[in-house]
C-alpha cells in the first residue's frame, strides 16, 4: 500500500459524501426535515449518518492509530458505532461540513506523513486481533463510502415519500 493511494480512496470517498449534501442542500426542500428525516422507525437519519463519519474519523485517528483519546467528545459520544440517533440531536449541514473537515483533514494529514513501513505497522483491531495502519485507512474509506450510500438511499427514499422526483 502507498500512502498516495489510500489519499486518493479518502479524498474520493469524502467528495461523494459532501455531493450527496450538496445535492440536498440544492433541492429545494427543507434542509433539516431531509437531515431529520427516518427511513423507518428506529433507522438513523442523514444528519446522523453524515456526523457519524465524522466520529469515526476522530476514533480511528486518535484512538484506533494513535492510542490516544479522541478530541472531540460530544462528536464520538453522539455519533459514533454503538450510539443511538436521536431525534433530539439533529445537525445542521454548518454543522457537518465543519465536523468532517475537523476529523478529515488530520486523518488525511496522517495518511500523509506515513512510510510504507509505518503503514505495515500493526494495531490493535477488536476482537483481540491487529490490522496494519494501511488496512485500518482502507477500512475508513470503504465505511465512509458505506455511509454515502445509505445517505443516498436515505435521501432516494425521503424523495419517494413525499412525492418529490
Amino acid at each position: 500500500m502507498d500512502k498516495d493511494t489510500l489519499i486518493g480512496g479518502l479524498e474520493f470517498s469524502r467528495m461523494r459524501l459532501l455531493a450527496v449534501l450538496e445535492t440536498i442542500e440544492k433541492s429545494g426542500q427543507d434542509v433539516g426535515k431531509v437531515l431529520a428525516w427516518r427511513p423507518g422507525p428506529g433507522r438513523a437519519h442523514i444528519g446522523w449518518q453524515a456526523m457519524h463519519c465524522a466520529a469515526t474519523h476522530d476514533r480511528y485517528l486518535n484512538v484506533g492509530v494513535l492510542q490516544g483519546a479522541v478530541k472531540d467528545e460530544s462528536l464520538v459520544a453522539n455519533y459514533a458505532g454503538g450510539t443511538t440517533p436521536s431525534d433530539a440531536n439533529i445537525p445542521t449541514l454548518a454543522t457537518i461540513r465543519q465536523k468532517l473537515s475537523a476529523t478529515f483533514e488530520p486523518f488525511k494529514k496522517f495518511v500523509s506523513e506515513q512510510s510504507p513501513q509505518s503503514l505495515d505497522k500493526q494495531i490493535p483491531a477488536p476482537g483481540g486481533k491487529t490490522r496494519s495502519v494501511g488496512e485500518a485507512v482502507v477500512l475508513l474509506t470503504w465505511h465512509e463510502a458505506h455511509h454515502q450510500g445509505q445517505i443516498h438511499l436515505t435521501w432516494n427514499l425521503y424523495k419517494a415519500a413525499h412525492g418529490i422526483a
